[in-house]
């Protein structure tokens, strides 16, 4: 029977259901909230990289424009010189001349300085803002921005005509526009990278570009760079994009705020698990402070209820022996009277702090025998490895031992039954504890059952509060600070308990 566990039991695994209940529910809607942001964070990043790619477009196509009006001015300066070749020709018409002559007109932005080529002599300037006025030959270090353009040559007549153009202010503007166009679009898409960290890196993926949200750690050197860009490969695809004339690519992945995000079911498991835990951990203190309270009441109700029937008895006994009884025919009464009393002195010491001395446990254990031998079944022996006179010494209480005793002689006997039965009693001495090994050869007990046997109200007898073993382990654990556990139980063979004190 198991009637005073089965409540407990029953509410701890209820509050336990419960706790797994919780946390599944809690995990599954943080990690509901987790995984959409999850999404709202890749939808950005998506949204984000389109936008990066359209606009490394913009700046691809503004380059190609830019290159060709790079092409189309210098076009404009080779008609120019070819036209101011012809109007110095001696075989122009006169409306040749006009014709050739408003095209030279209409170079009215592209600053073009024509130079002989044999003295390097200046023969034309044209939109050169005056500079021409003070110089009359064509000097390198003056006229340096002219240079950077290859300079178109004109044959007239015999002579070699060189002429040295820089392109248009409008050309410049724009090529300054479109740089820091550049600049800022690689800047924007460091700055625009929603929280994830972004690196940007050449094709050949050696050089960094340009960074955001990452130390410099994750890039340092070459092998590190390397590891980072497979890590970030791994979580996502890199970005292609166009810059100018470069292809770079982009790698990101999940934000920090995300990545930590995904631990709190977790996190939040466990500190639920927790709480929950010490509820279970409460309740049990709880229950076993009302247990030690029933305890404590019930024993000493106990002892109070025997006083009364042992002093009749006591009584009773002393009026027998004034009639003349045979006084051989109240030993064992008196006996008896005595072990009640003991039994009366054992229930009184519950609940309080009981006193230890330093006692011979083989003398403790042989006088339970003695008691016990002579009131339990014919057929059941005991057999002790040491002698009586053996001294082995440990700090207890030995009126309480004697109890524990009796309770684990009287179940073994139980155990055994009908049957012919041997109690083997071992006692073994370490350096610092003793060990009392109680042996039967009855029914034993299933595995399943070791630990439970110990709870209050476990029993398998047909009558009985399976009180006797919890009280054992009480006294045993809580106050000799000792152990008591199965050791061994082989059904159909038998059960061996251990009891260990300290010395």
């Amino acid at each position: 029977m198991k009637f005073f566990s089965k409540k407990q039991k029953l509410i701890n695994r209820l509050l336990f259901g419960v706790a797994i209940l919780l946390g599944i529910l809690s995990s599954l809607g943080i990690r509901a909230v987790v995984e959409d942001i999850a999404n709202n964070e890749q939808n950005k990043v998506k949204i984000w990289a389109l936008t990066v790619q359209q606009k490394a477009q913009v700046v691809a196509h503004a380059q190609s424009l830019l290159e060709q009006m790079e092409l189309t001015e210098r076009d404009q300066v080779q008609r120019w010189a070819e036209a101011l070749s012809k109007m110095y020709s001696s075989y122009i018409t006169p409306s040749e001349f006009e014709f050739y002559s408003r095209i030279v007109r209409e170079n009215t932005t592209i600053p073009s300085i024509v130079v002989d080529g044999k003295n390097r002599r200046i023969l034309n300037c044209l939109n050169d803002d005056g500079l021409c006025e003070e110089v009359t030959y064509f000097n390198d270090i003056l006229f340096q921005d002219y240079l950077q353009q290859e300079p178109i040559h004109v044959e007239f007549m015999d002579q070699n005509w060189y002429i040295y153009y820089k392109l248009s202010e409008a050309f410049y503007q724009l090529q300054n526009q479109l740089e820091d166009l550049v600049n800022s679009f690689v800047v924007e898409v460091v700055d625009n990278s929603i929280f994830a960290p972004v690196l940007i890196v050449t094709e050949d993926e050696r050089t960094v570009v340009s960074v955001g949200n990452m130390s410099p750690e994750t890039y340092v050197d070459s092998v590190v760079l390397k590891k980072t860009l497979a890590e970030m490969r791994a979580q996502n695809a890199p970005i292609e994009i166009s810059v100018g004339s470069d292809t770079h690519l982009v790698f990101y992945k999940n934000s920090i705020i995300l990545t930590r995000l995904k631990y709190i079911p977790i996190i939040f498991v466990v500190v639920l698990s927790a709480f929950i835990l010490s509820l279970i951990w409460t309740f049990r203190i709880s229950r076993r402070s009302e247990n030690d309270k029933l305890w404590v009441g019930m024993s000493r109700e106990t002892a109070h209820q025997l006083g009364t029937p042992i002093s009749s008895l006591i009584g009773w006994v002393e009026y027998l022996k004034s009639q003349n009884v045979d006084e051989s025919h109240l030993v064992e009464v008196e006996k008896d009277i005595e072990r009640l009393k003991v039994i009366t002195e054992r229930f009184s010491k519950i609940g309080s702090e009981p006193k230890m001395t330093i006692q011979n446990v083989v003398k403790v254990v042989y006088d339970s025998v003695s008691y016990l031998q002579v009131r339990l079944s014919k057929k059941i022996k005991f057999q002790v490895n040491v002698s009586p006179d053996t001294l082995i010494l440990a700090n207890i209480n030995s009126q309480l031992v004697e109890w524990v005793f009796e309770n684990l002689s009287r179940n073994a006997a139980d155990a055994i039954g009908m049957n012919d039965g041997i109690i083997q009693i071992d006692i073994s001495e370490q350096a610092k504890t003793v060990a009392i090994d109680i042996t039967d050869n009855g029914k034993g007990i299933p595995k399943s059952d070791w630990k439970t046997i110990f709870e209050a109200g476990y029993t398998t007898k047909s009558r009985g509060w399976g009180l006797g073993l919890p009280l054992s382990r009480r006294i045993i654990h809580n106050y000799h600070k000792g152990e008591i556990f199965v050791k061994r139980s082989v059904v159909g063979e038998g059960t061996t308990f251990r009891i260990i004190f300290n010395k």
